[in-house]
């Protein structure tokens, strides 16, 4: 994916998915933030999760999605989605954006 930011963890350019999902915590202050923080599917941090891992494996036989694997596909990106979870929130690096 080019153009796109590498994947956090590993600092490779193996992003195939990102979801975007809504985050609200409390910080030390006792402000409510709110806030978007992203789940990245890695095809190399991500390859031997139970989950993710058939992702990875289609993109890695197919290079890229194939019309009659639509279906197939969306339902596995579903179940990845579903079960998302969302990174602990890091309050120095909110800081820095300003939302604190």
């Amino acid at each position: 994916m080019t153009g796109d930011p590498p994947c956090p963890r590993c600092r490779t350019d193996s992003v195939l998915a990102e979801l975007r999902l809504p985050l609200t915590w409390t910080n030390a202050s006792g402000n409510e933030v709110r806030g978007v923080s992203e789940v990245l599917l890695c095809a190399r941090c991500d390859a031997g999760d139970p989950v993710a891992g058939p992702i990875v494996a289609y993109f890695a036989m197919h290079g890229s999605v194939r019309p009659e694997h639509t279906a197939e596909l969306a339902r596995a990106l579903r179940h990845w989605a579903d079960r998302a979870r969302l990174p602990r929130p890091d309050e120095t690096e909110a800081s820095y954006r300003g939302d604190l």
